[in-house]
C-alpha cells in the first residue's frame, strides 16, 4: 500500500484541488484508493461527498482512538475511490493530540490493517501534528508549487520537516515522491519558476504541470473533481498523466548524503 502525502507549507498552491485529482486519477486507472483528509477546512470532504458535510465518525475521532478507520471510511461516487473524511473538529482533535500518547503516529497506527493500493492524504497548509501524522505514516511526499517568485522558499523547510520525521520519528525509508507545478500560466514568470525548479531538482519535478484554468474553479463549485467535470480540459488531462507518473515511479528524490537538502535550499536561495 503506497501512502503519499501532499504537503504545502504555502497557502494557494492547488494543494487540495491536486490530492482530490490525484486520488480519482489513480482509482480511474484501476487502483483501489483511499483519501484521507486531515485538513479542519475538509474541503476535500466536501467535494467528495458531494457538498455533504460529513457525519461521524471521522478522522478526528479516529486520530484520538474513539473509532477505527473502517467505521469512518464512506464510498465515493468514484468506482474505486473512498474518502476517510474531516470535519470541522479536526482542529479540536489536532489540539487533543498534544497531551496523547503515540500523538505523531495515530495516523500510521489507524492506517495499518486498511487494504488499498493507494492512500492520498491531504494535510493542512501548516505545520501541525495532523501534517507529521501524515508524514509519519506516509512513504512518499508529494509537493504542489505555485509559479510565483517566493514559491520555492517554503520548500527548504518542508525539507527539514521531512529530514526530522526520518530521523526522529522512524520513518527513515520517507522520500520525495515528485513536486508538481500548479496553475501555470504561460508567461515568463512560470516560465523562470519552471526552470529554477528543473534546474535545483532535475527529474524529482513532475513532467506534468498543471495549467490555470477556469475549468477546475467550475468542478469544485459542483463539487466534482475537473477529471469528472471536464474530462478533455488541459486540468484534467494534466491530472491523468500525474497519475501515470506516480503509478511509473516519475518524480522521485535522488538522495544519497543529503544532496537533495542542498539542492532545496539552493533553490530556495534562487527564489529569493
Amino acid at each position: 500500500m503506497r501512502v503519499l502525502a501532499w504537503c504545502s507549507e504555502k497557502g494557494g498552491t492547488a494543494k487540495t484541488t491536486s490530492a482530490i485529482n490525484c486520488a480519482v486519477a489513480l482509482a480511474k486507472s484501476g487502483r483501489r484508493v483511499l483519501l484521507c483528509d486531515l485538513d479542519p477546512q475538509a474541503n476535500a470532504s466536501l467535494v467528495l461527498l458531494k457538498g455533504k458535510p460529513a457525519t461521524s465518525p471521522t478522522i478526528g475521532a479516529v486520530l484520538l482512538g474513539a473509532a477505527d478507520a473502517a467505521e469512518a471510511i464512506r464510498e465515493t461516487t468514484t468506482d474505486g475511490l473512498d474518502v476517510l473524511p474531516a470535519a470541522l473538529d479536526l482542529a479540536d482533535a489536532n489540539m487533543a493530540l498534544t497531551s496523547a500518547i503515540g500523538r505523531e503516529t495515530r495516523l500510521r497506527a489507524a492506517l495499518a490493517d486498511l487494504a488499498y493500493d493507494f492512500v492520498v492524504l491531504d494535510t493542512p497548509p501548516t505545520r501541525s501534528l495532523l501534517t507529521v501524522n501524515a508524514l509519519v505514516a506516509a512513504g512518499e511526499v508529494l509537493i504542489p508549487v505555485e509559479p510565483s517568485l517566493f514559491s520555492l522558499a517554503g520548500l527548504g523547510a518542508l525539507q527539514s520537516a521531512i529530514d526530522d520525521v526520518r530521523k526522529y520519528l522512524d520513518n527513515p525509508g520517507l522520500r520525495i515522491a515528485g513536486i508538481l507545478l500548479t496553475r501555470t500560466r504561460n508567461d515568463n514568470v512560470s516560465r523562470d519558476v519552471e526552470g529554477q525548479l528543473r534546474e535545483a531538482f532535475g527529474p524529482t519535478v513532475f513532467t506534468a504541470t498543471v495549467p490555470t484554468s477556469v475549468k477546475v474553479e467550475e468542478a469544485h463549485g459542483r463539487f466534482q473533481s475537473v477529471i469528472d467535470y471536464s474530462p478533455r480540459s488541459p486540468g484534467a488531462r494534466a491530472y491523468l498523466a500525474l497519475a501515470t507518473e506516480i503509478i511509473n515511479g516519475g518524480g522521485t528524490e535522488k538522495r544519497s548524503g543529503g544532496g537533495a537538502t542542498r539542492s532545496v535550499q539552493a533553490g530556495s536561495r534562487r527564489a529569493g
